[in-house]
């Protein structure tokens, strides 16, 4: 019978590298600006409120173009007052403030970035447990004679070149979304400051 702690483990790093490539798919260069946005506070009744606790913050199909729709109107002047502070420009009607916004800087594209690089660092602990439970469950089979040492160590480098392929998976999947969000000029000056420093 073919040992199934490396079998396991691969399934469960296919499992993480298809959720992370998931969850990849919900960040665009937009939320450099929607950040900014969802930062906004006001006072209500001497009580600091966030911009999501008295709005409905919205994209639209137009990447320059976000949508709130404030729940009380009364609230509008105090939001307009915290857009002029970051330099939006809006229009109000009714309930809804449009506003537009700039393409975001390098500065904000980078803090998507350090998001996406947050959620390839999940990924890859994802990874690892995955790699560790089946070997660590693996040396306790040989310790308690279920299998041989010559079982558990195939099972183990079965692991570690799972680990390497859905690893470089993650990595290659991370850097292509890099790539979108910053766009290609960006990109070279990501290559150049982020990527030598890591080097």
């Amino acid at each position: 019978m073919a040992e199934q702690y490396s079998v396991q483990a691969e399934n469960l790093m296919k499992s993480s590298v298809e959720e992370y490539t998931e969850t990849l798919k919900d960040v665009k260069a937009t939320d450099a600006n929607i950040t900014i946005l969802r930062n906004i506070r006001i006072s209500i009744s001497g009580k600091p409120r966030r911009l999501v606790d008295v709005s409905d913050l919205r994209t639209t199909e137009d990447p320059h173009l976000i949508e709130l729709l404030v729940f009380n109107t009364e609230h509008i002047e105090l939001l307009t007052e915290k857009i002029n502070e970051v330099e939006f420009d809006y229009q109000v009607d009714g309930q809804f403030i449009r506003i537009n916004v700039p393409d975001p800087s390098y500065k904000q594209l980078m803090e998507v970035v350090d998001d996406l690089n947050r959620k390839k660092n999940h990924a890859m602990s994802r990874l690892t447990k995955a790699k560790s439970e089946a070997t660590t469950r693996a040396r306790t089979a040989v310790e308690n004679e279920f299998i041989t040492q010559g079982v558990a160590s195939a099972a183990s480098r079965k692991c570690d070149e799972y680990y390497q392929k859905y690893g470089d998976e993650v990595s290659e999947i991370t850097l292509e979304k890099i790539k979108s969000i910053l766009g290609p000029e960006f990109f070279e000056k990501y290559k150049n400051e982020e990527m030598d420093f890591k080097a």
